[in-house]
C-alpha cells in the first residue's frame, strides 16, 4: 500500500528512533585563531588585530607552540583585539544566542599595570549593541601557571552580526618606588555558542535514513 509521505521533520525523528545514528552537535566558536597558532601578516596573531603598542606572541605557551603576549611600555598600552566577521571571518552571530566567552591566562600585570577584556556586539555598520566594558582580571592570574576565566555572555540581540573581543595591558610609571613592568601571557580563546550545531556527516547519514524509511513506507 502506497503510503501518504510524512512531514520531513517527523520523518527523521522516526528514522532516529528505528536506528538511525542522530547527528552528533558541535559547538560553534565564533573567534578564529584563539590559540593563536597562526602568526599574522600584518599583526603578530592572524586575525587579531594591534591597537597599541606591546602585542606580541609568546612560545610559552599553554597548549600548542604560540600565545598572545601582552607586555607595554610605561605609561601606555598593549592592545589585541578581534573582529568576529571583519577579521577573524567567522560565522555571524546567531541572533538570541548567549555564548560563553573563555580564555586561559597567566603573568604579572605589573606593579602599575592592570590587563583586563571587553567583549561586545557589533551590527554590520560597526555600532556597538552590547558591551561589557573593559573587565580587569589581573587579580585572578599568576605568573606560574594559567587560569581559565570564564564569561557568560549577554543574549546576542537583533541586528548583532560580529562579537568584538579586546584584550589590553597598561602600564603607569615605573621609578624608584614603582619597579615593575608587566607581561600577561593568554591563550586558547574561545567564544562558544550554547547552540548546537549537527555535524554535516551526521545530517547526511540521519536524511539517508529518514529517506529510506520514507521509501520503506511507500513500498509496505
Amino acid at each position: 500500500m502506497l503510503n501518504t509521505p510524512c512531514h520531513i521533520a517527523a520523518c527523521l525523528a522516526t528514522a532516529v528512533t528505528a536506528g538511525v545514528i542522530a547527528p552528533a552537535s558541535a559547538q560553534l566558536n565564533y573567534l578564529a585563531n584563539g590559540g593563536f597558532e597562526t602568526p599574522g601578516v600584518d599583526s603578530p596573531a592572524l586575525g587579531w588585530q594591534a591597537a597599541a603598542a606591546g602585542y606580541s606572541l609568546s612560545s610559552d605557551a599553554r597548549t600548542g607552540d604560540f600565545a598572545l603576549q601582552l607586555s607595554s611600555p610605561q605609561l601606555n598600552a598593549a592592545v589585541a583585539l578581534q573582529n568576529s566577521v571583519e577579521g577573524g571571518l567567522q560565522d555571524p552571530l546567531i541572533v538570541g544566542d548567549t555564548p560563553t566567552l573563555s580564555f586561559w591566562a597567566r603573568g604579572f600585570a605589573g606593579t602599575t599595570g592592570n590587563v583586563g577584556y571587553a567583549l561586545r556586539y557589533l551590527d554590520a555598520d560597526g555600532n556597538i549593541l552590547a558591551d561589557t566594558g573593559i573587565t580587569a582580571f589581573q587579580d585572578q592570574i599568576n605568573p606560574d601557571t594559567y587560569t581559565q576565566i570564564t564569561l557568560a555572555a549577554a543574549v546576542v540581540p537583533v541586528n548583532a552580526s560580529a562579537a568584538f573581543i579586546e584584550f589590553s595591558q597598561a602600564i603607569g610609571p615605573i621609578d624608584d618606588v614603582n619597579l615593575l613592568a608587566g607581561t600577561v601571557l593568554i591563550d586558547d580563546v574561545e567564544l562558544i555558542s550554547s547552540i548546537a550545531i549537527p555535524e554535516p556527516t551526521a545530517l547526511a547519514l540521519l536524511g539517508l535514513g529518514g529517506l529510506s524509511l520514507i521509501h520503506r513506507r511507500r513500498l509496505g
